[in-house]
């Protein structure tokens, strides 16, 4: 099935805060050892996934909202997620669709997206590849060899799916101490060797598997986030070809503004609390469900009750008073004891306070055209084979995959 690209609902701000996005963690099982996991030490309970009656209860029950994202554990190791998903679609209409994956099982994610696309025609698909460096660099972070296995994953979406706007494919990148060195190298290989939406990078956050791999600080945040500044306007391009003049316009403005955004929240947030200068929606707007059954306002917050305990009732979850207190507690972000580095509920947040927004998007887009200009971007093939050296890639596999000609040499 081919289309053309269609834009995702995250242009549409809304103002009435009701349930738009329920994150559900699909099981606690993996299959990598990720150094920077901050799910890890909630895996090794080794507590048995929801049951497939009990998710389609807390579908039943839930209503109409938008956003449905997946986590884990490894979402692909959940037997029944097309069905879990094709029940949502059914049942709630959800519009957006967040796959995230390491990419390990390839065949089956094309399978199940081919699938998916049939049965949820009207869904838009985003399937976030986990990439965290070159080579050896993504495998040591990983804590398996995985990184020509989740390129030629890639490369198979993209073979399969091209031309469909309604599945796009997003490379996902946590900075450690392992790769923090060469995150805007791999900033500029991932844009020219890949044909994704976008390259998000993200701030290991909770308490991770392994010690001391947060290296980040608010000015070397901010360093990197300036240098990459500029491929944000490469990917807006991207992401309008096919529109016109006024889609491309507004795609570049809110694409653009919402990734700046969202960067310079993260960056101040990264070592003390600061204000986000909205209301944080956690608990309104979003749900997070753990695989066992636990839920959470979001992420980075404790679970606060169980489904089970309500029957897996969405709505009486939502209504509870462990909900209410939990809202009361985040104050909308002003009063709780917290502060954010979660992408995710920062997009989230953003699309229910429209009017703080404008400003702040349009201060994004000129800052990103400013820094277009300091920090010009070099994407050519003599650039990626140089980085292919230096980062040791190895030739042949790449060229196996599709990413380079097969007929080159070794690097």
């Amino acid at each position: 099935m081919k289309t053309k690209r269609k834009g995702s609902s995250f242009n549409s701000l809304n103002s009435k805060r009701e349930l738009e996005s329920v994150f559900l963690f699909t099981t606690g099982k993996c299959n990598a050892k990720c150094a920077m996991c901050f799910y890890a030490n909630d895996m090794e309970k080794k507590a048995d996934d929801l049951s497939f009656d009990e998710i389609r209860k807390l579908s039943e029950s839930a209503g109409n909202f938008k956003r449905l994202w997946l986590s884990g554990g490894e979402p692909t190791l959940r037997e029944d997620l097309p069905e879990i998903v094709e029940m949502f679609y059914k049942n709630n209409h959800i519009t957006d669709l967040n796959f995230p994956t390491n990419g390990i099982k390839t065949e089956r994610l094309i399978e199940w997206l081919t699938r998916l696309r049939k049965s949820c025609p009207e869904c838009n698909i985003s399937v976030s590849i986990s990439l965290d460096g070159f080579g050896q660099t993504h495998d040591t972070q990983r804590g398996i060899p995985s990184f020509y296995r989740a390129a030629e994953t890639l490369k198979k979406i993209d073979d399969n799916f091209k031309d469909d706007g309604h599945v796009l494919k997003n490379i996902a990148t946590v900075i450690t101490k392992y790769n923090v060195e060469e995150v805007v190298d791999f900033i500029t290989w991932v844009y020219g060797r890949f044909n994704v939406s976008t390259h998000t990078i993200e701030a290991a956050r909770g308490a991770t598997r392994e010690d001391g791999i947060k290296v980040l600080t608010e000015k070397s945040l901010v360093e990197i986030q300036d240098k990459i500044a500029p491929y944000y306007l490469l990917y807006a391009k991207r992401i309008g070809e096919g529109m016109n003049f006024i889609g491309r316009g507004m795609t570049k403005f809110f694409y653009v503004g919402l990734m700046r955004a969202m960067y310079t929240l993260r960056a101040k947030n990264l070592e003390k609390p600061c204000c986000w200068n909205m209301d944080c929606t956690a608990g309104e707007t979003t749900l997070v469900i753990d695989y066992d059954g636990r839920f959470r306002a979001c992420e980075l917050r404790d679970p606060i009750g169980k489904v089970q305990d309500y029957d897996c009732n969405v709505q009486a979850i939502m209504s509870g008073d462990a909900m209410k207190k939990e809202i009361a507690a985040i104050g909308h972000g002003y009063t709780a004891n917290c502060w954010c580095t979660h992408g995710c509920w920062m997009m989230s947040s953003i699309t229910f306070n429209p009017g703080k927004m404008i400003s702040m998007l349009i201060k994004a887009n000129r800052e990103t055209k400013q820094l277009s200009r300091l920090n010009p971007v070099q994407v050519d093939e003599a650039k990626l084979r140089e980085l292919e050296a230096k980062y040791h890639l190895d030739i042949e596999k790449l060229g196996q995959i599709g990413l380079v000609e097969k007929t080159a040499g070794a690097a």
